[in-house]
């Protein structure tokens, strides 16, 4: 599979003890790296630029790439959508066009019907699902406080902590690395996958920034599986 070049320094594990240079899903379980085991979202987030505090910073637009390099966060390699998660792209994707929101569903492996349902049924090869890979539990914190930057979720996440402070306010996990602040938000180069790549989505944000430029991007079929 064909990768950019500055694909290395994109998909970089952020666990301060591990050497990782580049995400490789591992055959069984997408959302794992090959190379180091550790997850998705911890690798992705070295793409993020820090989120602004709850209660303070200007917020950024929701544009198509911007919104694809955040439900790539919840949506990559997994089967369901934990409820809070569900909750903010629902509103994140009522800012965007229906066709926007179907490219980055199927770019990510989605169906329409999946994602309205929160979770798939079966496997593309259609083996009928009995147990399903999601967010975790610990990684759900870490992507909470990704959509504080939009205006369109702020507010929600700000009533989510009210309501469940340990939901977004849990001490940072001292092995992970915080993203370089001059990073952009651009995961350009998606993972290493055996097939072929869904292609250039969403080159230009609107406004000049290059979003995703190059992304490459896993096909999923019936090697699909579980735990």
């Amino acid at each position: 599979m064909r990768m950019t070049p500055d694909t290395e320094q994109s998909i970089r594990c952020t666990v301060s003890s591990c050497s990782c240079v580049r995400f490789k899903p591992a055959r069984a379980k997408h959302r794992s790296c090959d190379r180091c085991g550790h997850g998705w979202v911890v690798h992705a987030l070295e793409k993020l630029q820090a989120p602004p505090s709850p209660s303070c910073g200007p917020v950024e637009v929701a544009l198509p790439g911007l919104v694809l390099d955040l439900s790539s966060l919840v949506l990559y390699g997994a089967q369901a959508v934990p409820v809070r998660l569900k909750i903010l792209l629902d509103r994140l994707y009522s800012v965007l066009t229906p066709e926007q929101v179907g490219h980055i569903l199927h770019t990510l492996g989605w169906s329409l019907g999946d994602y309205v349902r929160g979770y798939m049924l079966q496997f593309p090869g259609g083996t009928v699902l009995d147990r399903w890979v999601m967010v975790t539990p610990e990684e759900e914190p870490l992507v909470l406080r990704q959509f504080l930057r939009f205006g369109e979720t702020r507010p929600i996440v700000e009533l989510m902590t009210r309501q469940s402070p340990a939901a977004v306010n849990r001490p940072s996990d001292p092995e992970l690395r915080p993203a370089p602040k001059s990073c952009q938000s651009n995961i350009c180069a998606f993972p290493e996958r055996d097939g072929g790549t869904a292609g250039n989505i969403f080159r230009n944000s609107g406004n000049g920034s290059h979003l995703l430029t190059g992304l490459h991007l896993p096909v999923f079929g019936s090697s699909h599986q579980g735990d």
